[in-house]
């Protein structure tokens, strides 16, 4: 018993003597997910909302961006306090409408605070976007917080993910044991920046071990299928045994970097002009439905916003042609055309995506490697966001 309680004990004073560590030191990468985890906030209803009041800088532990991230005082992402005695323009949707990668004045939502319709009244914009919402998040924030606000237009940003996002949704909620799981890993790792190490430990081990082990080996039989000839050069980065050699090879070379934003270059079947539909669960479109049941009760405008989040997608638009990654989207589209309920679909106007040299380029509006929208992503969509304002608010 005395040895059990003395490595009881000694275990107690390891943790201890390592969160007070890591807390010290705040080693760089993991101080990128620890900021993320102070602002975010777990909620009952809809399970992640942002803490209110809040002020940071994030800085991503690649450089890749290092933005400013603030909440007001309902936790609405880059909003001003909230002035009722003004009408306002509500924005709600996943990462992508919060503004991930992105500092509070360069988010779409946060341009269109301030405009101005052609009476001369002033609107404010209000940003209800939080990482990772489906559509039956969208719809109990939207009645958790409508009320307490004077919107009289909003604009809603399905996500290509939202049926996955809602199975996940739903097998927390329809299973206690799975959600009280949840609550406590959300709640430890938020408090506890040795349980985040170890969270972010786990997943990094995972990751490895499919880099290391499961994709050498799926890519080894792709390559082994472009040496026999059996898939199209476009898609081979070997087409012989010497040229693997001689990869091998220039892999102890320090190759020159990529021009910044140069355009995308991805083979031939990676578009294609099929639309095949998306299996679209039933509880996913009855909670489309209910977005704008809850909207219209409030007498509140609502408008789809379908957004090509892959940089992938928006290569292929510029082609006239489909990528299998905006099939949700296409396919939510003919819902919203069956039922009468109001859209745009951003994919239509990727022909706007140009760079500094007036190339058609998707490069430099998508953040390196993600899926989300650099400040000038952010600028395409606001510019569309303000025309179609513009015409709501004549």
């Amino acid at each position: 018993m005395k040895s059990v309680l003395r490595i009881l004990i000694s275990s107690l004073l390891i943790a201890f003597l390592l969160e007070i560590s890591l807390r010290t030191i705040r080693p760089e990468a993991l101080d990128f997910y620890w900021i993320q985890k102070q602002y975010h906030s777990y909620d009952p209803d809809y399970l992640v909302d942002l803490e209110p009041n809040v002020n940071v800088r994030l800085k991503h532990f690649n450089e890749i961006f290092d933005i400013q991230f603030s909440t007001n005082e309902f936790g609405f992402r880059g909003t001003g306090k909230i002035d009722n005695s003004l009408p306002q323009i509500g924005c709600i949707g996943d990462s992508v409408t919060m503004g991930f990668g992105v500092s509070d004045r360069d988010t779409f939502c946060s341009k269109i605070n301030g405009y101005t319709d052609s009476r001369g009244q002033i609107y404010q914009s209000v940003n209800l976007g939080v990482d990772a919402y489906g559509p039956t998040a969208i719809a109990r924030k939207m009645e958790k917080k409508l009320d307490q606000l004077n919107l009289k237009v909003l604009y809603y940003f399905p996500s290509n993910g939202d049926d996955i996002d809602e199975y996940a949704f739903w097998d927390k909620m329809d299973h206690p044991t799975k959600l009280k799981i949840f609550k406590f890993q959300f709640l430890a790792s938020k408090y506890s920046y040795l349980i985040l190490a170890l969270k972010v430990l786990q997943e990094q081990l995972i990751f490895r071990f499919m880099e290391t082990f499961v994709y050498p080996v799926s890519d080894a039989l792709v390559q082994k299928s472009c040496i026999d000839g059996l898939k199209p050069e476009d898609e081979c980065r070997y087409t012989s045994y010497s040229s693997i050699l001689f990869s091998f090879m220039k892999d102890f070379q320090r190759s020159a970097p990529s021009p910044k934003d140069s355009p995308p270059i991805f083979p031939k079947s990676e578009c294609t002009s099929e639309d095949p539909p998306h299996p679209i669960p039933d509880y996913v479109y009855n909670s489309t439905k209910e977005i704008v049941r809850i909207a219209e009760k409030r007498g509140i405008r609502i408008v789809f916003f379908l957004a090509p989040i892959d940089i992938e997608t928006a290569y292929c638009s510029q082609r006239g042609m489909n990528h299998r990654l905006y099939n949700y989207s296409r396919t939510l589209k003919k819902f919203l055309i069956k039922e009468n309920i109001e859209f745009i679909d951003l994919n239509e106007h990727t022909m706007k995506m140009k760079d500094s040299e007036g190339r058609l380029n998707p490069r430099p509006y998508y953040i390196l490697g993600d899926g989300h929208y650099t400040a000038l992503g952010n600028e395409w969509v606001y510019q569309i966001l303000k025309e179609k304002t513009g015409e709501i608010l004549k």
